[in-house]
């Protein structure tokens, strides 16, 4: 088999996610998009401040259950049903550790990837590819397996930082730090994208609730619709970002922030609109909660209808 490798098809060995991240220098257009983001965010939440907390709450969580399923579709994944169970779906403790990455990553996969949930970190090495029939492509590695373990002990004291820079500042850059970092170490034999989107996610509703004051449980805004439709930009930045120390990665990072940007401001202009077409909202909540056991939307209702509003 012939084997074809990209520039940044190289072997990762660890260094420190603060260098890496120190070598970031946002473009004027990415902190102008930030801004005009910011800006439309606020005007969603105003929007949802003309309802009650309940109504909210069953809004985000039909956002959360189009996440999971629209996650799964993009790694080719039908997900038909689900469990809405507190201990996993709903994030009623956005803290973040070794295991309960681990937790997520196991929740993530389906039950015909039973092999993959495990409780550690991969052991064997791992790459990006595309297989055909007399060739493979390879775009990219994830870090080396023996370094797997303190590339993550690195990840989280970056995902736990609180610095006041923008990057860590902004709920939309945060996250999707967060989010390429993850998938850049891949450290699981599979799974890792989805597991990166759930970190996305949870880092956007942690970043949200330190920076504004608020008390979310759950993330008002999920883009996973958008990656779907964007699928190709949203690989190919990924593909183009060399994760070492070496090269300068600004072009293409500031590509992967506009890319999450642009996929952001889809959402909130589709959430906008599904909040407009008041009939087919409250049709889509009713369907939802008719999936769930009545004493799990007691525990659901008692857990995230807090302070909802800015």
């Amino acid at each position: 088999m012939e084997i074809i490798k990209h520039d940044v098809a190289q072997k990762i060995n660890y260094f420190d996610l603060f260098d890496f991240i120190s070598k970031i220098k946002l473009s004027s257009r990415v902190l102008e998009h930030m801004e005009e983001t910011n800006q439309d965010f606020d005007k969603y939440f105003q929007k949802l401040a003309k309802y009650d907390d309940a109504f909210v709450l069953y809004f985000w969580i039909s956002l959360l259950y189009d996440e999971v399923k629209n996650s799964n579709y993009i790694e080719s994944h039908d997900i038909k049903n689900f469990d809405f169970s507190i201990g996993n779906l709903f994030m009623d403790r956005l803290s973040i550790s070794h295991n309960r990455i681990h937790n997520i990553h196991k929740y993530v996969l389906t039950e015909n990837e039973e092999k993959h949930k495990t409780d550690s970190y991969r052991k064997t090495p791992v790459r990006v590819s595309e297989i055909t029939k007399d060739r493979e492509e390879i775009f990219w590695y994830g870090a080396e397996p023996k370094d797997v373990k303190k590339f993550m002990d690195s990840f989280l004291e970056v995902y736990k930082s609180s610095s006041p820079s923008v990057l860590n500042s902004n709920p939309f850059l945060k996250s999707s730090l967060i989010h390429m970092l993850f998938i850049k170490i891949h450290p699981y034999t599979d799974g890792n994208g989805r597991t990166a989107r759930a970190l996305h996610n949870i880092k956007f509703t942690d970043t949200l609730n330190r920076i504004y004051g608020m008390n979310l449980k759950i993330s008002p805004i999920n883009i996973s619709e958008s990656i779907k439709v964007n699928l190709g930009s949203y690989v190919n930045a990924l593909d183009n970002i060399y994760f070492d120390l070496e090269h300068d990665n600004n072009k293409w990072i500031n590509y992967w922030f506009n890319c999450m940007l642009n996929m952001y401001d889809e959402q909130l202009f589709r959430n906008q609109n599904t909040i407009d077409n008041m009939d087919e909202l409250m049709e889509k909540i009713t369907k939802i909660k008719e999936q769930i056991n009545p004493d799990v939307i007691e525990q659901i209702e008692n857990i995230h209808v807090r302070k909802l509003k800015k």
